[in-house]
């Protein structure tokens, strides 16, 4: 590659490029294409998927460096240690020329030959952004997300046409070089704080046009460039059928070692009928039952008695005071039990009747599992279903094919490269715990309120594996009462994760670049709530504290608070004159779901 040096006094300010990522055959030529039509310059010699060949002979190098190839592609480990000397005098200008390959190498004819937005695509884009980012730290990304198997599909049916390059794949093969490209994706663009536009290709090619048109309309935005063509995209193959592979036990244990339930209980007389129901029809049947109520002012007692009294396997335990935290009734229940295994069953949550019974069976095979827990769903007051807590993660991770199968994995890894993001184990209702790994951590502090359970599982992992059950047999249930429907409407839950995130960080349970790129992501859910929280001197004071102390972790959320105050202004303004349309289209084009760092 060329190596453009010439002395100028004038420098070209270089604009910051776009990064398209997404494993191949996930829609990114098709992007790429479309912004290409639209004025964006992706590339001046391309190949036929249009990526620029500068750029692919880089991260095949790259990829070379660290003892890998496309179709076997390295760790991250073995990338990260690849890109500390890989190629360390190019810099900026160098690659931005290479890009537009303008004839005459010079840097001053650079600066005046092009100044609009341009564009990298490449799959390998996937392992070696960090490389890219050093040389353009204020780029773009965009991240174009696809189901598996559409993927999979996808990559069997081209890898004998002319002009793809020759693979032997299998559908078990190219799902797991499927999961190795998005898992790659996901961490890489969790640690980069780039501004990141997400793009479903299911809406991208959707046959709702206006579903179609805001789809293709909100990336043309993202690149800041007029929007090109935003209808008339379609799939070449029928979707793929089938988006869980969950498995399915057979002959699961109806009996085997003992587990103790606890039923922590306040206020919730309404639900308990259903939650103890679903405890008491359990098809593994050797359990433990302890009904505690934390002084509630309801009926509650009522229906824990009567429950006890009818079922020789509970007992009940009542608090004279309320003991103010959720967490002071878990250590109480967990140093009643007597079983192998602890189940802390939320009094207004229910299940599956054989979801304790796959829980049994998995811990039983695997000694090293301190947690199993399913995949939950999110109801309301009646049952009815509310959304699926993949939902969350696709917003958070960006990729939730994770969470559509089975799987175990080491503890520790789980914390360093999700749960440091987000709570992934969603409800205490939808897990089992190792009773010795719970009474070797303790129960979480009783000044915790809301983020206590996620600092737990974060301690348990360090100490074994965890198996996930991707059927949703746990009923996570949402209601005015549910401690976190109120925990975004007060800067004390911030607090919280704030602390959370000091021991993350001093027991090492994650590197400080993922911890700080945490911090900033609650930052931006701080940001998006702190208009909502109650008027107080008491509120603004410790959310002028919380923004001291959020704006390390996010650079340009001072100007975020700015725009997101006007906009309210500026929106009820609007809806006080009978205009709420146009206060929503404002709304949109000044704060692109891009904007957070997902």
């Amino acid at each position: 590659m060329a190596h453009w040096s010439p002395n100028y006094m004038i420098l070209p300010k270089i604009k910051q490029p776009i990064f398209i990522l997404g494993m191949h055959r996930s829609g990114t030529t098709m992007i790429t294409r479309a912004l290409a039509e639209a004025g964006v310059h992706v590339g001046t010699v391309c190949d036929h998927n249009s990526e620029a060949l500068y750029a692919i002979d880089i991260n095949e190098r790259i990829f070379q460096a660290a003892g890998g190839s496309w179709w076997s592609p390295p760790t991250k480990e073995a990338i990260l240690q690849a890109i500390v000397d890989f190629e360390t005098n190019l810099k900026d200008l160098d690659l931005y020329g290479a890009h537009l390959k303008h004839p005459s190498g010079r840097r001053r004819a650079l600066a005046f030959a092009y100044s609009k937005a341009w564009a990298v695509k490449d799959p390998r884009l996937c392992y070696t952004l960090p490389w890219w980012l050093t040389r353009f730290p204020q780029a773009k990304v965009i991240w174009v997300l696809r189901e598996e198997q559409e993927i999979v599909d996808s990559l069997l049916r081209r890898q004998a046409q002319k002009g793809e390059a020759f693979s032997s794949l299998t559908q078990e093969t190219a799902l797991e070089l499927v999961h190795k490209y998005n898992e790659a994706a996901t961490a890489n663009i969790k640690n980069s704080g780039a501004e990141v536009c997400m793009i479903k290709y299911k809406d991208l090619v959707s046959t709702d046009i206006d579903l179609q048109r805001k789809s293709w309309f909100s990336l043309y935005q993202f690149c800041k460039v007029r929007p090109g063509a935003m209808e008339g995209f379609a799939r070449l193959h029928p979707k793929s059928l089938g988006q869980t592979t969950a498995y399915s036990p057979k002959d699961l244990p109806t009996d085997g070692p003992l587990v103790s339930v606890i039923v922590p209980n306040y206020n919730h007389a309404q639900f308990l009928d259903e939650r103890l129901q679903s405890i008491a029809s359990q098809s593994y049947t050797n359990i433990e039952v302890l009904l505690m109520d934390d002084h509630s002012s309801d009926s509650s007692r009522d229906v824990l008695e009567r429950w006890a009294g009818s079922d020789a396997r509970m007992t009940t335990l009542f608090n004279n005071e309320n003991s103010g935290s959720p967490f002071s009734q878990w250590a109480k229940g967990a140093a009643w039990a007597k079983g192998k295994y602890l189940w802390i069953a939320e009094s207004d949550d229910y299940c599956d009747k054989d979801m304790l019974a796959v829980h049994v069976q998995s811990m039983e095979a695997n000694e090293k599992a301190v947690i199993t827990y399913s995949h939950s769903h999110l109801v309301d007051e009646k049952g009815q279903f509310l959304r699926d807590f993949r939902d969350d993660y696709e917003f958070i991770f960006g990729d939730t094919a994770k969470w559509t199968r089975d799987f175990t994995v080491h503890g520790k890894t789980e914390v360093a490269k999700h749960m440091v993001f987000s709570n992934t184990i969603p409800n205490a209702s939808g897990i089992l715990m190792r009773k010795a790994a719970f009474d070797a951590v303790g129960a979480p502090a009783t000044h915790w309120r809301l983020n206590g359970d996620w600092l737990l599982y974060s301690k348990l992992l360090q100490h074994g594996e965890l198996i996930f059950h991707a059927r949703p047999r746990n009923k996570f249930r949402f209601h005015a009462q549910t401690q976190r429907s109120r925990a975004m409407s007060s800067y004390k839950a911030f607090d919280e994760l704030l602390e959370m995130y000091d021991i993350f960080e001093s027991k090492g349970y994650a590197p400080l670049e993922t911890i700080n790129a945490a911090r900033g992501q609650v930052a931006m859910w701080w940001a998006a709530n702190v208009f909502s929280m109650a008027r107080t001197s008491e509120v603004w004071r410790n959310n002028l504290r919380l923004f001291k102390a959020f704006k390390r972790y996010k650079p340009g959320l001072g100007r975020y608070l700015l725009r997101s105050g006007a906009i309210k202004i500026l929106g009820q303004f609007f809806i006080f004159l009978g205009l709420k349309k146009p206060a929503k289209k404002l709304a949109a084009r000044m704060f692109p779901k891009s904007f957070f760092a997902h």
